[in-house]
């Protein structure tokens, strides 16, 4: 039997009907084989595709600028993101172009932050989805802080995973050295008390994303700008 409009549920990002389910941490983004019970969401076909090009273009971004081995077995010849570049010229180009040279000679990736804010929203929205399940919420009331790489002299996020006395706070794992977060309350510069997802991606980039600032809620747990994405 048909699901009726009525009845149907909606997708989260848009509110047209959902056709189908989005990983809130996409796959891409993860190493083989996957954690099991991944959290999705409910999402149209549209939307679903829609994040698809900046999550290959956050992927490529991280295997260029990243230390670790995960992400370094990317970049050679037969590697996923060698892979992916080979198939898409377009991203390669848009890679390419993105690379910058320092006075001391060391070259660099420029990235393109605004496709890599949208990627980290939407993962920081789905988290926030799941975790608080009865809270309403738009896309549109996540904002995104500056990003961190943990070769960067400014650790701002890093000082949020933990607390006044500077203990680390839990953070929950949904794959080791790959992919973890946290939700804290700010406590280090502006919006004091405000709810934030913190996450890190391959141990390599740190992101923090304002939720919405609800006073009731209930927290259960503890212009363009050049990043020193180093190669």
């Amino acid at each position: 039997m048909g699901v009726t409009v009525r009845n149907a549920r909606r997708c989260v990002y848009c509110g047209a009907i959902a056709t189908t389910r989005d990983h809130v941490i996409s796959r891409c983004l993860l190493e083989k084989p996957f954690p099991a019970n991944l959290p999705t969401v409910h999402s149209c076909e549209d939307c679903n595709r829609g994040f698809a090009k900046d999550e290959e273009y956050f992927l490529a971004a991280l295997a260029t600028s990243g230390f670790v081995f995960t992400l370094q077995s990317k970049l050679i010849e037969g590697g996923v993101v060698d892979r992916m570049l080979t198939r898409s010229r377009s991203l390669d180009d848009r890679i390419n172009a993105s690379l910058q040279t320092a006075e001391d000679g060391r070259v660099y990736l420029q990235p393109e932050l605004e496709r890599i804010a949208r990627v980290v929203r939407k993962v920081a929205f789905g988290l926030y989805l799941k975790r608080y399940t009865r809270k309403a919420a738009a896309l549109t009331e996540f904002d995104v802080w500056p990003l961190e790489h943990s070769q960067s002299g400014d650790q701002r996020i890093l000082l949020m995973a933990h607390n006044e006395r500077f203990r680390p706070k839990r953070w929950v794992t949904v794959q080791k050295g790959v992919f973890a977060y946290m939700f804290v309350r700010n406590w280090i510069w502006g919006d004091f008390g405000r709810l934030f997802s913190i996450m890190k991606f391959h141990e390599t980039i740190r992101a923090a994303v304002g939720c919405p600032w609800k006073q009731r809620l209930a927290d259960t747990g503890d212009s363009q700008q050049t990043l020193p994405f180093g190669m």
